[in-house]
């Protein structure tokens, strides 16, 4: 295994280098996978490639696609491609040592399903099994889809705009049950300027996503809310 390579490697041995996920945008993508046949699962799978940064310990650190990750488990698929884009094994660095560079090359976010942190690191799930779950991430996931603000290959870029609309309130009045309409305010709020400093900002530069695609969208995000809510 060297920098660059490709291979399968299983689900449960890959180390999260998050503590949440939304938990209703893993809800709408399971179902969406399991109506997939299975020529279309194996092209999905390859097509999401998981990027990991091999550590010091010598286990494989999660850099992305936690979602894509909990799905596949959720499913019953045991393995997934995985690429190495760093191999630090046979490194002398101490565990701190490793994990603030972690944090320097944006590869890890410390930062709980409350938004508080940084967290230590030795506090993150051993598998992906144990994310958390923060519906303001969901939202995040809703806006963007909607063409709130536009995806970035900046690492953790939708845990930014989920913070800030943490910072908006938007469940409180509701909580989870209400999602559907915090998701809606916080689709206006991402073109607000108070929104500039954020990854994929857009402002009122693009059109939005089509009224009745927001309206379908709006619509998965009540059920799965609705679904969760009976779980």
């Amino acid at each position: 295994m060297k920098e660059n390579d490709v291979f399968k490697i299983r689900v449960l041995q890959l180390r999260p280098t998050q503590f949440a996920v939304g938990m209703l945008e893993v809800d709408q993508k399971i179902k969406d996978v399991r109506k997939l046949k299975k020529s279309k699962l194996n092209k999905y799978l390859k097509e999401n490639v998981v990027p990991v940064v091999c550590g010091p310990d010598e286990e494989l650190y999660v850099v992305d696609k936690h979602h894509f990750l909990l799905v596949c488990h959720s499913v019953g698929v045991r393995k997934v491609w995985v690429t190495v884009v760093k191999d630090l094994r046979g490194r002398k660095i101490t565990f701190l040592q490793f994990w603030k560079w972690m944090l320097k090359t944006r590869n890890t976010y410390p930062y709980c399903q409350f938004g508080e942190g940084p967290r230590k690191p030795y506090y993150l799930p051993h598998d992906i099994r144990g994310l958390a779950d923060d519906p303001y991430r969901s939202i995040a996931w809703f806006v963007r889809k909607a063409g709130g603000y536009e995806n970035t290959d900046l690492n953790f870029a939708e845990f930014e705009w989920a913070n800030f609309f943490r910072s908006k309130n938007l469940l409180d009045r509701e909580g989870i049950a209400g999602l559907t309409k915090a998701a809606e305010r916080a689709l206006k709020i991402a073109r607000t300027p108070a929104a500039k400093n954020l990854p994929g900002y857009i402002g009122h530069k693009k059109g939005q996503a089509p009224a009745p695609q927001i309206k379908e969208l709006a619509k998965r995000v009540r059920k799965a809310a609705v679904d969760a809510g009976q779980s």
